[in-house]
């Protein structure tokens, strides 16, 4: 299990993650969710190590996470980095060291079923192609926990349903995927829970089955006995309840719900 306990982190006078809890059990999809500039990314980074958390803890498998165990986790950043002038067998090379479970089968096919040309610089890649080989160096780690930054951002949808394919592919052989992600029409397609992030605090946190079935949603003009409203979605409300009433919602409108809170905003 990889479990955040109230994950904090500032920068200078900016507080950026002010309370940040989840937990991944083995085999589980878990999709970060919330617009840009929330902190996602931040959370991300504090996992992996790339910077230091402020207070809180990261543990994996009943021990704190340190860098001493970074090889047990594998990153795809949502920018995209890559260094200028290597090609894909050099990127190969690197990982492979770098991880002693790398599983040379898995790469191979990836590289055979999507055509990547490992003789040519990575930088000359399309954006497609490039997140494409740079989640197959991630699979191909074989690490137990695999980090994926807003992956299918600013793909073509072909590629997009690819990465994602990919993504539960890997979940599915017992291993822990964290994905940040800002696309909430298509998370339902590979993740198991959602953890809503605003304002640098997870708001919400379950398993996507569970959600559904713990909200409804009403009209604005419907009494709720024992139901919590949550916020607007559209005209409609989303509340927390075990009545039946309403109808069930779908993911989309539940994020929806506990983003907006219930604040009404009028454009004229």
């Amino acid at each position: 299990m990889l479990k955040i306990e109230n994950l904090k982190k500032s920068f200078k006078d900016k507080i950026v993650l002010s309370n940040i809890s989840f937990k991944i059990d083995r085999g589980e999809i878990l999709a970060l969710i919330g617009p840009n500039g929330v902190g996602k990314t931040t959370t991300l980074n504090c996992i992996s190590h790339v910077v230091k958390k402020d207070n809180g803890k990261i543990f994996f498998n009943n021990e704190e996470f340190t860098e001493n165990m970074k090889h047990q986790l594998a990153y795809v950043p949502e920018d995209r980095n890559i260094f200028q002038n290597l090609n894909g067998y050099d990127y190969k090379k690197i990982w492979s060291n770098l991880y002693p479970n790398w599983n040379e089968n898995v790469f191979e096919k990836i590289a055979i079923k999507y055509n990547l040309d490992l003789n040519k610089k990575i930088e000359k890649y399309s954006q497609g192609l490039k997140t494409l080989f740079l989640v197959a160096l991630a699979v191909s780690s074989n690490a137990e926990i695999l980090l994926l930054d807003e992956p299918t951002q600013h793909l073509d949808p072909t590629i997009r349903v690819e990465i994602m394919k990919i993504m539960r592919e890997y979940a599915d052989n017992e291993k822990h995927v964290l994905v940040s992600s800002h696309e909430i029409f298509e998370i339902e397609e590979y993740a198991d829970k959602i953890a809503i992030i605003k304002d640098g605090e997870v708001i919400y946190h379950d398993y996507i089955d569970h959600a559904k079935e713990k909200h409804r949603i009403i009209e604005a003009y419907q009494d709720t006995k024992t139901g919590t409203i949550i916020g607007l979605v559209g005209n409609n409300l989303l509340v927390k309840t075990d009545e039946d009433i309403g109808r069930y919602p779908k993911l989309n409108e539940i994020i929806i719900g506990y983003l907006n809170e219930k604040q009404e905003i009028k454009l004229f």
